[in-house]
């Protein structure tokens, strides 16, 4: 008989021992789960301070300069969110760098939008590396008289190959530096009813050989564009694709 007391007692400790390693096993498992829930949800909530612009940001303007004006603000964006070329402080490295472009209120600033100069000729801040050049446009070619200095635009071209007409985007994307002599936009950003047919545009060397070789033998028409028009790979419009 005691020896059978004993078996059951030996039998109900060894269960008592597994049923404690069960728990202690099952206990850090749900432990080690959570701890990397939170892990996650603290990097998820982890934010990066950015830069960015309250006002139009004329091209040339020195970024110390515009910080000191009140042009840009910083904000804490999620980190996970932010370019990996976006700007988060103004220092004495960087302060003298200027907007290689208009940069319009609400843009994030990257490391690109900014270099060590400009070209300055007279009134006209043309980016590094880029020319202006000047064409004459009808009213309905050039957006009505709503093109002002900063705009960003697509330059589509008309011609005749052959027996055959056609349209093609020609630079999918630059900038308006000059609106006949307007060289600047007016303060608050809202167009000022500028009539002048003449437009001068900032290109690279290849679109500025391309551009003054359509403005002298094709037509050039201007669309006024947004940050999220994408031509990608389009093929020109002729009067057989037209409806295609």
């Amino acid at each position: 008989m005691k020896l059978k007391v004993r078996s059951k007692m030996k039998k109900t400790t060894a269960q008592l021992i597994v049923i404690v390693l069960l728990s202690v096993l099952s206990g850090l498992s749900i432990y080690t789960y959570t701890s990397g829930v939170e892990s996650r949800l603290r990097s998820n909530q982890q934010t990066t301070a950015v830069l960015i612009a309250l006002q139009q940001i004329p091209i040339g303007t020195a970024l110390g300069s515009a910080i000191n004006q009140g042009y840009i603000e910083e904000k804490q964006f999620p980190h996970d969110s932010v370019p990996t070329q976006a700007m988060s402080s103004v220092n004495a490295s960087n302060s003298d760098l200027v907007a290689l472009q208009t940069l319009q209120p609400g843009q994030l600033l990257l490391q690109s939008n900014f270099g060590v100069s400009a070209a300055n000729t007279g009134a006209l801040v043309i980016p590094d590396g880029q020319l202006a050049v000047t064409v004459s446009l009808s009213d309905p070619a050039r957006v009505a008289s709503f093109l002002q200095p900063g705009s960003e635009i697509t330059i589509f071209v008309t011609g005749q190959s052959g027996n055959a007409k056609f349209t093609q985007v020609l630079i999918p994307r630059t900038q308006v530096l000059a609106v006949g002599s307007q060289v600047l936009p007016t303060p608050d950003g809202a167009a000022s009813g500028n009539t002048s047919a003449l437009i001068t545009v900032a290109v690279t060397p290849l679109q500025a050989k391309r551009l003054v070789h359509a403005s002298q033998t094709l037509s050039l028409y201007f669309g006024l564009r947004t940050a999220g028009v994408d031509f990608g790979t389009s093929s020109p419009v002729t009067d057989d694709s037209l409806f295609n």
